[in-house]
């Protein structure tokens, strides 16, 4: 039996050898001042802040001299704080008041601006949702009714009218948008009509 010499760089592997180990890449001087860099802006954050940390503290950073002051303080501005709280509490009561939702301003505007055939439509509206979000780029307006007709019914007219309304109800607030589409749908979440705003 005779032994095969090792493989040498460039020839075919014998086989029962293992393969050639692959020599060692040594790093590029660019590599290692990078990390270098890296380092010396690591260290300048770390300093930067404990010297901020050190610096935001009062010329006397005691804790017993900090809770000396804020109990020799603490009569005065427990009595103040309480004064200022009943004032808030009592004016609180008459300048809050709840928010109109947007199906509520909805149903309003037709209300007050559209025909009759629409006042009557409003009626159906459950909620409305997307109307207060304006990017003009792609802009989607929900209408939910309380209809259970689908889209060939005699409810489409009527849903028709809705998101006609609705562009009407977005301009007057100026929110109307280039790219808005308003979509109607039944109580079942099904559509029956859609339009642009």
């Amino acid at each position: 039996m005779t032994t095969q010499p090792p493989q040498q760089p460039g020839f075919p592997q014998q086989p029962g050898y293992p393969p050639p180990p692959l020599p060692q890449k040594k790093r590029s001087k660019a590599k290692l001042g990078c990390l270098g860099c890296g380092g010396i802006l690591a260290a300048a954050i770390v300093i930067g802040g404990i010297a901020a940390a050190v610096g935001s503290g009062s010329g006397d950073s005691s804790p017993s001299a900090a809770n000396s002051a804020a109990s020799a303080d603490s009569p005065k501005a427990t009595a103040s704080s309480k004064a200022s709280g009943a004032a808030k509490t009592t004016g609180s009561s008459k300048t809050a008041a709840p928010r109109q939702s947007t199906a509520d301003a909805f149903k309003a505007y037709v209300k007050e601006h559209e025909s009759a055939k629409t006042r009557e439509a409003v009626a159906h509206v459950t909620k409305v949702q997307g109307a207060d979000k304006n990017n003009d780029i792609l802009d989607a307006a929900d209408i939910y009714t309380d209809y259970t007709g689908d889209l060939l019914s005699a409810d489409t007219g009527s849903a028709k009218l809705l998101a006609s309304a609705f562009a009407d109800f977005q301009s007057s607030r100026g929110k109307a948008s280039k790219n808005g589409l308003v979509t109607v749908y039944n109580a079942d979440g099904d559509i029956l009509s859609n339009g642009k705003y």
